[in-house]
This record gives structure tokens, C-alpha cells and sequence, in this order.
């Protein structure tokens, strides 16, 4: 770990300095066995009962206060796992490379990157409850699953007979907003749709054309605020300049890093054919201008948010032309699929006011490549929201038609990742605790709401059997994003309430 700690001199201090130990950890989603050696490594020097599966999932075990054995075990969860997300410029390698971390006016950050509050504050949380409990307390049992931001692959994969779980009562500390409680959330599904190319030799004069700076966020907390989709943003340039007659042939374009973030940046090549001396550098001129006239447009349209106004189009003449590019079929179908691909908010519920029933968000668009850098492919992985099922069955069946269209076969859709929605119980003791709680030690009668993003609660759920959870966490800001923040007056906050609220259970 660092030797100079940034977080000292904080409260909790506890786990701010579990917080600072983690971020020095690479733990993005896919590379959890470091993390999950820290807290392996953790329990067994505090004698705890420790389980680790297959995929890196930790449970840990801590018995109840002696007379208090009797009280129901409480389960505490989150995630290892974080988005990998940084600014253009910087050289982190996240899966080698600790968090840069910051402090300014009580905010935690990291710089150029993702920091990963999201979920290392519930980790950190856990740690410092399981090395010095609140007294009395029920018996603990601590969850840490793996791979939360990539389809909850750590919760599916968690078995609780193995682990010897037993709690029916679960506080989810994978929230973001203090003072509010999570009592319900969306299902989802991620989509892949693979666009065969056919490649032709690229003779004529290539164009980059890259947009940069969108706000981006997380696609199911931020959707409904209108933020722009780069990759969305790109389609509807190109597809400008195609319809205005102008001819290219699109040689990649890749953008966006998460299919549950939306998409800050997007980068696309093209090459503008031979046409005759002289003709040719006019047409690239004309496509240049082109692009930039149709993306001030796009700057100058009343429903950007004004963050998004501030987005660079820039466009320039690379000197050497690739060997290959796309023909004109693989073109048009690129086009066709970025344009045509539904995405942001598809409807709202009905029954709770401002929630979002039905999302969708294109993430990633990738060219893929050969060995020999030759393009084969371009694959769009998508993330598709709703506590629905209806609605999931809906979707898979539209972006397979949509995939049927463009690529010429349905089969070019692969549907993964489901997960199952969390319902909203009208009664929770639990809930009901917490509000008790809130207003006993801060005032504060917390907000009770459900939300469109995803939760691992509705797995857990299943797998667990009937269960009383609620989910609650600190203040952050811009999660998914390289300006990510993390209130310390809000850890410190929340975190006396989950302690507050154990001391009352037991």
C-alpha cells in the first residue's frame, strides 16, 4: 500500500483507511482476485469464518455479541468490483495501476479516472465493521461479490449453502444518495449485435473524425437526464454527410468503454475515394466542413444539456490511407445500425412519478480486427433496463429484428447477462428500522424510492429465499465517469447509521 496516506487524518477513519487500501488495489470487473486475497487474507487474521468461491465471491462470518445469539443474522453486501473509466489522455493501466487519490472541499476523487466508490465504500464499510463492531450487534455475515457492473455475474454465481449464509434481513450498501432509501429496482440484460464486414482496398484520402467531452454517466441512475451518446452523436453525423450526398467508406469506429455508461466519446475513420486530380482533396475538404456544420447543429439544439455543449468535433486529413476499408454494403449497414438502434429513455412508468420504466443505452462500439489489423467486424454491446420481463422479452426480440435488418441474420444478436428486477415490499421492519434510526440520531426522515438502475438484490433474493433488504450508501457524484466523487461527510454519516442500525437489531 502507499506509503503516504492521502485519507489520514479523516472520519471514519477506519474505513476511509480500508477505502485508501482498496483504491491502491487494481480491482476492475474481471480482475477481483487481488481485492479478494486482501480480504481473504483479513479474515483469517482475525480468526473469521471465511468463504471464497470460484469467481472470487468472499463471505465472511462474524458471531453475534455473547447474549445476544439469539437476535436474527443480518447480512451486509456489496461489490469488488469497479468501472474502469478514464479521460483521453491518461496512461492508467487499470490492471496493474493503483487509483491516483484527492481531497477537495470534503470530496474523494481520483485523478484522470473512475475512483470506484462505486462499490469500495461498501467494501471498506464492511471491513471496518467486521474489525471493530458496533456492541452489541446481531450476528454479521458480509458479502462480497464480484463482476456487479458487468451483469452481476458474482451474484448468480454466489451459493448460499456453500457459504452457509443464513440472514434474511440484507442492508445493500450499493446505493448513492444519503438519505434516501433504495426499496426497489430494475432488471436488465446486455446485448451484443456483430456486423459482419466485407473489406475492399481503401484508395482515396482518409478522415478521422473524433467527438469528445460528453458528460457520459451511468446509464440507468443518469438516462432520463438527457445526456448525449457519443456513439448515437457519430451515427447521426456520418449519416448527415452520407444523405447529403456525400460519398466515403467507413474504414472503424469504435467508442465508449462500459455498455452501462453512456458513451462520452467516439472516434470514426473513413476514406473519401479517388475522383480525379484535385477532385478528391474538394471532397474531403466538403466532408470536413460537413461534419463540423452538422455537429453545431447538434450543439446548438435546445434539448442538450448545457454540460454537453461544451463536446469538441474535431476533424482532420490523415496522411496515409489504410490498406483496407469497408465497401459500400458494410457502410450503409454500419450507418444503418447506429441510426436505427433505439436508445435513452423508451417509456416511464405509470405508476411512479419520474421513474423510468424502460431504457436502453448503446455503450461500446468496437471495430474488430484480425491479426493483421485487417477490419472483420463491428460489434455494439448494449444495456437494456426495465423491472419488466415483458419489456426484456420485447427488446430481445426488437434488436434481433433490428439485427436481422442490418446484418442479415438474427442470429447476429447474443442476448447475456439477464438479471431479474428487486419488487418493492410494502412492508419492511427493516425499512421501517432505519427510518426510526434516521430520525433518532440526524433528524432525518429518509426517502423511500425505487430506482431504474440495476441491483444485485433481486438475485440474492431468489437464491436466498424471502428476505427484508433494504439498500443505502453515501453521497457520490458522476459515477462511471472520470469525475467521480465520494462525500467523506456522508461516509462518516452513513456509515454510524448502518452501526446504529446493527446495535439496534441485535
Amino acid at each position: 500500500m502507499s506509503a503516504t496516506r492521502i485519507l489520514s487524518g479523516y472520519e471514519p477513519a477506519s474505513v476511509l483507511s480500508f477505502f485508501e487500501d482498496i483504491c491502491a488495489i487494481p480491482h476492475v470487473s474481471g480482475e477481483e482476485k487481488a481485492i479478494a486475497d486482501y480480504i481473504e487474507a483479513f479474515a483469517k487474521t482475525r480468526g473469521l469464518a471465511c468463504y471464497r468461491d470460484g469467481v472470487h465471491n468472499v463471505f465472511i462470518k462474524l458471531p453475534a455479541t455473547e447474549g445476544h445469539e439469539s437476535a436474527p443474522a443480518v447480512m451486509l453486501q456489496g461489490h469488488t468490483d469497479m468501472v474502469g473509466e478514464k479521460t483521453a489522455d491518461s496512461t492508467h493501466d487499470f490492471t496493474t495501476d493503483g487509483l491516483k487519490l484527492r481531497v477537495n472541499d470534503g470530496w474523494i476523487s481520483a485523478t484522470d479516472t473512475t475512483l470506484g466508490g462505486d462499490d469500495g465504500v461498501a467494501v471498506a464499510m464492511m471491513l471496518a465493521i467486521l474489525d471493530s463492531p458496533p456492541e452489541p450487534h446481531p450476528a454479521i455475515e458480509c458479502l462480497f461479490t464480484v463482476s456487479e457492473e458487468t451483469g452481476l455475474e458474482g451474484a448468480w454465481a454466489f451459493d448460499p449453502a456453500a457459504a452457509g449464509a443464513t440472514a434474511r434481513t440484507m442492508i445493500n450498501l450499493d446505493s448513492e444518495a444519503e438519505g434516501v432509501i433504495t426499496a426497489g429496482c430494475s432488471g436488465g440484460m446486455r446485448t451484443d449485435i456483430t456486423l459482419p464486414v466485407d473489406r475492399e482496398d481503401a484508395e482515396g484520402m482518409a478522415v478521422k473524425v473524433t467527438l469528445d467531452g460528453f458528460t457520459g454517466g451511468h446509464s440507468g441512475v443518469e438516462i432520463h437526464e438527457g445526456h448525449t451518446n457519443a456513439i448515437k452523436a457519430m451515427g447521426r453525423l456520418l449519416l448527415a454527410e452520407s444523405i447529403c450526398g456525400a460519398l466515403f467508406k467507413l474504414v472503424s469506429i469504435n467508442g465508449g468503454g462500459k455498455d452501462n455508461a453512456i458513451p462520452r466519446s467516439c472516434e470514426a475513420v473513413v476514406v473519401i475515394p479517388h475522383s480525379g486530380a484535385g477532385y478528391t482533396d474538394l471532397r474531403a475538404k466538403g466532408f470536413c466542413m460537413g461534419i463540423q456544420a452538422e455537429a453545431e447543429n447538434l450543439r446548438k439544439e435546445s434539448n442538450m444539456i448545457p454540460a454537453d455543449k461544451n463536446f469538441t468535433c474535431t476533424v482532420e486529413t490523415l496522411p496515409d490511407a489504410p490498406a483496407l476499408c469497408m465497401d459500400d454494403r458494410s457502410t450503409h449497414a454500419a450507418l444503418s445500425l447506429l441510426t436505427l438502434v433505439r436508445d435513452g429513455v423508451l417509456s416511464m412508468s405509470a405508476h411512479v412519478k419520474g421513474l423510468v420504466a424502460h431504457s436502453r443505452n448503446l455503450g461500446i462500439v468496437k471495430t474488430l480486427t484480425d491479426g493483421e489489423g485487417k477490419p472483420t467486424a463491428v460489434k455494439f454491446s448494449l444495456s437494456t433496463r426495465s423491472a419488466s420481463n415483458s419489456h426484456l422479452d420485447d427488446s430481445e426480440r426488437e434488436l434481433e429484428m433490428l439485427a436481422l435488418t442490418c446484418t442479415g441474420s438474427d442470429e447476429n444478436a447474443t442476448h447475456r447477462a439477464r438479471y431479474p428486477g428487486w419488487d418493492y415490499a410494502p412492508a419492511s421492519p427493516l425499512r421501517d428500522l432505519w427510518i426510526k434510526v434516521s430520525q433518532e440520531v440526524y433528524g432525518i426522515t429518509p426517502k423511500v424510492e425505487v430506482i431504474h438502475a440495476g441491483l444485485e438484490c433481486g438475485i440474492l433474493c431468489d437464491k436466498l429465499g424471502e428476505m427484508d433488504i433494504i439498500s443505502v450508501g453515501p453521497d457520490m457524484r458522476d459515477i462511471h465517469t472520470p469525475r467521480e466523487m465520494l462525500s467523506i461527510p456522508s461516509v462518516e454519516r452513513t456509515y454510524r447509521l448502518v452501526c446504529e442500525t446493527l446495535r439496534a437489531l441485535a
